[in-house]
């Protein structure tokens, strides 16, 4: 099981970042040769006495996408969800840190960046500004 510090040191190592901060960091990912990009938020926060790892991607405008038609997609996703974060939509994803190890940090960010494109495609008005 890694610490928050091992899981930003193996970010650093294996991704370019865009953001380095203490408590969170973002990573930008090519999304193939389509010319666009998506941007993910990864951050450490504590719950139920333990520490966890949130990843973060947006991908519409709250204006873009009615409510009824995000909680539709949220049955859909077979992980991850989506949720509100002020005025935009997110795909998140949570993990407990001590049930994880340092590989298992790539699984949830190229999710998260893969449903948060399909989605960005789709709400988006075909921006790539999330």
């Amino acid at each position: 099981m890694p610490t928050w510090s091992e899981v930003q040191q193996y970010a650093r190592n294996k991704y370019k970042l865009a953001k380095d901060e203490p408590e969170r960091f973002a990573i930008i990912f090519s999304m193939g040769d389509t010319g666009r990009t998506q941007q993910i938020w990864v951050r450490t926060f504590n719950a139920y006495n333990q520490a966890f790892i949130e990843y973060k991607s947006y991908f519409c405008k709250e204006s873009e996408m009615p409510a009824a038609v995000a909680l539709k997609k949220n049955g859909e996703m077979a992980t991850g969800f989506i949720a509100q974060v002020g005025e935009h939509y997110a795909v998140l994803w949570n993990v407990a840190l001590n049930q994880m190890d340092a590989e298992e940090f790539d699984l949830p960010l190229h999710a998260v960046a893969g449903q948060a494109e399909a989605l960005e495609k789709l709400y988006s008005s075909g921006n790539d500004e999330f």
